[in-house]
């Protein structure tokens, strides 16, 4: 059987290694970083592990291919949706639940569908364990005190 999260990172790898060494690195680390903190919230939150871990790899996939970060959720929403149809392994319901996410990502104030806030924590995540030591951005700060709860970290 084919693997299409596999199928998916070789394909974004190779957007990545057209990159220089510095982007190679901070690319590798967060696209597999937030996959991963995916994959371990969907598993918390009863969620499809392969469908969040998508949603991980391809949420800055504008951001890659285009150096930009103004708008790169919604812009990368329709950039990833292009490369999942071109792969052909995807249904239109999953498509649609990976484009929303993406495209709701950069909004961390809001509350929206599930894999939204999944997708969300999960960049929350990668950002704030990256470096321990560095200070946690004002507008992820909320969302980061209540992974430390959801996750039994800290208390109220």
């Amino acid at each position: 059987m084919e693997n299409r999260l596999e199928n998916l990172r070789i394909e974004i790898d190779k957007l990545i290694m057209e990159k220089q060494p510095d982007e190679i690195r901070y690319y590798v680390s967060h696209l597999y970083g937030v996959a991963r903190f995916c994959t371990l919230l969907a598993m918390k939150r009863n969620l499809n592990a392969e469908l969040a871990a998508t949603c991980g790899m391809l949420h800055d996939i504008y951001q890659i291919t285009d150096g930009i970060m103004d708008n790169h959720g919604e812009k990368g929403a329709e950039r990833a949706e292009k490369l999942l149809n071109e792969m052909n392994a995807y249904n239109d319901d999953e498509i649609k639940i990976i484009t929303t996410a993406i495209s709701n990502h950069s909004d961390k104030s809001k509350v929206q569908e599930p894999y939204d806030e999944l997708l969300k924590d999960a960049d929350v995540m990668d950002h704030c364990f990256y470096n321990t030591d560095f200070p946690i951005a004002e507008r992820e700060v909320f969302r980061y005190k209540n992974l430390l709860i959801e996750f039994g970290l800290t208390s109220v």
